[in-house]
C-alpha cells in the first residue's frame, strides 16, 4: 500500500524539492512533516501564483514556493478566510505555525509531497485551484478541502484564551495535525509547548 508523506521546508534555496534538489539540504530545514494529505494552515501560506515548477530527477513537478515572510503574511491574511469557511478559528493555530516558521533557518517555503520514495506532487491546476480559495474573489473552497483530504468537522477546537495551553493540544492533537502536521527533526510548538 502507498503511502504519502509530506513536508514544509523553510531553507534557503528557492527552488522546489530541495529534500531531492538542493546539494546542501539538511533535516533542520524541514519545519514539520504530515503522513497523508497536506495540513490545511501550510496552504495558507502560499497564493496561486506562488505555483512553481521545475524538472526532478522523475520528471516534471509543481510545488508552491514563497519567501518566508511574504508566506507568513500570506498566513495572517488567510486567516479571516478561514474563519469564515470552516467556523472553528484558526487564528491561535496559525499563531503556532508562525512561531515554528520563526525557529526555522530558511528564507524560503516549499511543500514536498513524496510516495513511496518517489516525488508525488499534486496536478499543478489543482493546486492553484485550491491556493485560488485564498485570494479576495477565490472560490476555491472545494478544491483546498479535496487537497487536504480535511472533513470540516474534523478541525480542532479553539483554545479558551484563559485556559492552560497543553492540556489543549493534547486533548486536539488529531485535530491539530491536519492543520500544522507534526515534528519532524525539531520540535514544533503545538506538540511540545517551548
Amino acid at each position: 500500500m502507498s503511502a504519502t508523506t509530506v513536508y514544509l521546508h523553510a531553507g534557503d534555496r528557492p527552488g522546489i524539492y530541495p529534500m531531492e534538489q538542493d546539494p546542501g539540504f539538511e533535516a533542520e530545514q524541514v519545519a514539520a512533516m504530515a503522513d497523508g494529505a497536506v495540513p490545511l494552515l501550510w496552504l495558507a501560506l502560499f497564493r496561486a501564483g506562488d505555483v512553481s515548477l521545475g524538472d526532478t530527477p522523475w520528471g516534471a513537478a509543481g510545488a508552491p514556493l514563497v519567501g518566508r515572510e511574504r508566506g507568513l503574511a500570506n498566513l495572517v491574511a488567510a486567516v479571516p478566510a478561514l474563519d469564515r469557511m470552516f467556523g472553528p478559528p484558526v487564528t491561535t493555530h496559525a499563531d503556532l505555525l508562525r512561531q515554528a516558521l520563526q525557529w526555522s533557518p530558511g528564507a524560503w517555503l516549499t511543500i514536498e509531497w513524496w510516495c513511496d520514495n518517489r516525488p508525488s506532487p499534486p496536478d499543478p491546476a489543482a493546486l492553484r485551484s485550491a491556493l485560488g480559495a485564498f485570494e479576495e474573489d477565490g472560490d476555491g473552497d472545494g478544491a483546498l478541502l479535496e487537497l487536504c483530504g480535511l472533513d470540516p468537522a474534523d478541525l480542532p477546537a479553539p483554545r479558551d484564551p484563559g485556559a492552560p495551553l497543553l492540556p489543549h493540544l493534547t486533548a486536539q492533537a488529531a485535530g491539530l495535525r491536519l492543520l500544522l502536521g507534526r515534528a519532524f527533526h525539531q520540535l514544533v510548538p503545538w506538540e511540545q509547548p517551548i
